[in-house]
């Protein structure tokens, strides 16, 4: 198998077990559920349940010849028309939650405590708690105080990228001051395309982590530890008392 395919395919929506029988089928035709399940490395029971989980989502197809049943997966062209209609489905779902969202707010508002801070945890978490500070800030101002190095390390170049164009496509204006390295030096060469100022703090205060300052909300955001974690608080008195220290910072900032 090549290790591409089946990093694309673990992210197409396919649980451990579902991604293992895929992967055979494609690598090996019709089978028999016996063989399916000898190099899966799973039990027939299980691999009768997935094969019908499969065969929901149309990836896996069943032969009946002479009374013998083997399955076989769809073709491999298939898959990229497969992903599309996946793609198609989630938009829909999501711009039906989005149409919920004030109805849910209300339903929190009717309690007499609000939950003011949100925790996050682990690379696809704390990318999760990044789209926060888009999403639920369009068109408006992004303050950061970033160790870009360290985000970039943990999170991924491919997911910055993604992460910047979103944030100009959601028209966030952002004032970025961050240690200066080679990292920093390639965002600050690309300010002006992606809505951005940077300004460099000496060096020698780098850290592994960022701060980041959006409508009325702080998010913290740490790499030092093997799992990244991140922190939202939504609190007027924090969030003041942060954009003032962010303010004093700028001003020593180049």
């Amino acid at each position: 198998m090549i290790p591409s395919l089946k990093k694309v395919l673990e992210t197409i929506g396919l649980n451990k077990n579902e991604l293992a029988v895929l992967l055979v089928l494609l690598e090996n035709g019709p089978m028999l559920v016996s063989s399916i399940a000898k190099a899966a490395k799973l039990n027939r029971s299980t691999t009768y349940g997935v094969l019908k989980l499969l065969s929901d989502k149309g990836l896996v197809s069943s032969i009946n010849k002479t009374g013998v049943v083997r399955y076989q997966s769809i073709a491999p062209e298939q898959l990229p028309g497969f992903i599309e209609r996946q793609r198609d489905a989630l938009a829909e779902t999501k711009q039906k939650i989005v149409a919920l969202v004030p109805q849910l707010n209300l339903l929190r508002t009717k309690g007499k405590v609000l939950p003011r801070v949100q925790f996050f945890e682990g690379k696809e978490g704390v990318k999760q708690a990044y789209e926060d500070t888009i999403e639920n800030n369009a068109g408006k101002l992004l303050k950061d105080i970033s160790g870009v190095d360290a985000a970039v390390r943990t999170l991924g170049e491919d997911w910055a990228n993604y992460y910047w164009k979103k944030r100009v496509k959601f028209g966030v204006k952002c004032i970025d001051l961050a240690p200066e390295s080679e990292w920093a030096r390639k965002i600050q060469a690309n300010d002006t395309k992606h809505l951005r100022t940077t300004k460099f703090i000496p060096s020698q205060y780098g850290f592994d982590a960022e701060l980041a300052l959006y409508d009325k909300k702080v998010g913290i955001f740490s790499y030092a530890q093997e799992s990244p974690i991140a922190l939202i608080i939504e609190d007027d008195t924090v969030s003041n008392m942060m954009q003032k220290l962010f303010d004093c910072l700028e001003t020593i900032a180049k």
